[in-house]
């Protein structure tokens, strides 16, 4: 199994830390709620001992949203991933059991541009990355 990206483990940090707040509500249904909450846990438990990255972490729950509050949480995650290779495998571990489990699930795995000018088709309920862009952007300019 391919071990797990800072970014994804993160992003799902942040999905849990926002159905906290009560911010995504039904979006987020009880099985994929236990299985973030173990995921976060996990995170925490790591975490644990040191004061900078149990802060990030505490700081992160109370503002899920704030991208300064995920860059922290995603620099002590890296830092922890690079030097535990077991608390890598076991995010590997958790985040593959919230990965959708029906034949057809594509993974792209890809940097830069992908599909200039052309189609690119995301079906599932997460997509993780950054600066991703969706819908007819013909005419628009960017951001």
């Amino acid at each position: 199994m391919e071990p797990v990206s800072v970014a994804a483990v993160t992003s799902l940090l942040v999905t849990y830390g926002r159905h906290l707040l009560g911010i995504v509500g039904d979006v987020v249904d009880e099985g994929v709620a236990e299985r973030l909450k173990a995921l976060w846990e996990r995170v925490r438990s790591r975490f644990a001992g040191d004061q900078q990255a149990e802060g990030a972490l505490q700081r992160l729950a109370e503002q899920p949203d704030n991208e300064r509050r995920q860059a922290a949480v995603e620099d002590h995650l890296d830092e922890f991933m690079r030097a535990d290779p077991e608390f890598m495998a076991a995010l590997t571990e958790l985040v593959a059991k919230l990965a959708p489990q029906r034949e057809g699930a594509v993974e792209v795995n890809d940097a830069g541009v992908v599909a200039l000018g052309g189609t690119v088709n995301i079906r599932g309920r997460f997509a993780a990355g950054r600066d991703i862009i969706t819908g007819d952007q013909r005419g628009k300019r960017p951001r």
